[in-house]
């Protein structure tokens, strides 16, 4: 499936070449199901997918690609866009899931996006840089805290080799899938403030990060030695304390 399209570094641009990778991102999908895919690139993503479903909405920013994917899939949706433009709301679709291989640069505020809008997915499994989603999906992050109050579960698939892509990156790359993401509800804003405030400095210990909290038999803690269970125990109880 490779052209002669020459990437565009300020675009982040790595093709996949990969068809086993391709086909692990997107084993929650089923037949059927609606998909929005994020920077489809030459198509290799969208192919698997449409072994599943046509209900495809690919965004693509590169005028060049999105030419490409209409010939070569003409019966899908491609909008020619940055997907932090979507306006989800004019997405027809009721229910859906999100796939793409993300460009490093802006993934997280691509899956900030989706997992923390009004209108959200049920399901985004997407391919970031390896060290990226380690924090992801490793206990005691922020970004796996951050993420456990917008969805029930966050995983991690297989690493992608860097000679993978098109042209090879400097590192390689991993899958993760996020499950079950929660509708929206204003209380998870705050507790996401709750949290990131108290990781401001984690080295230190949490009764000198913030002296305002009653941290309780946490107090000796660091932000990276709780649990996610530990942060709602806390959330919980100083609201109480608060009202």
């Amino acid at each position: 499936m490779h052209s002669d399209i020459k990437p565009i570094k300020s675009l982040g641009q790595n093709f996949l070449k990969s068809n086993d990778a391709a086909k692990s991102l997107i084993k929650l999908i089923k037949k059927g199901d609606n998909v929005i895919e994020i920077g489809p690139g030459e198509g290799i993503i969208t192919n698997e997918i449409l072994k599943k479903t046509s209900n495809i909405t690919c965004i693509e920013k590169d005028t060049r690609l999105c030419n490409i994917l209409k010939s070569r899939f003409p019966n899908i949706s491609v909008l020619n866009m940055d997907v932090l433009d979507l306006n989800l709301e004019e997405i027809e679709y009721e229910n859906f899931q999100v796939v793409g291989a993300l460009p490093y640069y802006i993934s997280k505020d691509i899956i900030s996006k989706f997992i923390k809008g009004e209108i959200r997915p049920y399901n985004l499994s997407v391919i970031l840089q390896k060290e990226v989603a380690q924090k992801y999906i490793s206990s005691g992050e922020l970004l796996n805290n951050t993420v456990k109050i917008y969805a029930r579960e966050i995983s991690g698939g297989e690493i992608i080799k860097k000679g993978e892509f098109y042209p090879k990156p400097k590192v390689d790359s991993k899958i993760i899938y996020i499950k079950d993401i929660y509708k929206y509800d204003k209380n998870q804003v705050l507790f996401e403030k709750f949290i990131k405030r108290n990781y401001s400095n984690p080295r230190k210990k949490l009764r000198n990060v913030n002296q305002s909290i009653s941290w309780g038999e946490f107090e000796h803690k660091r932000a990276q030695e709780l649990s996610f269970e530990d942060w709602v125990r806390l959330y919980k109880q100083n609201i109480k304390i608060s009202n």
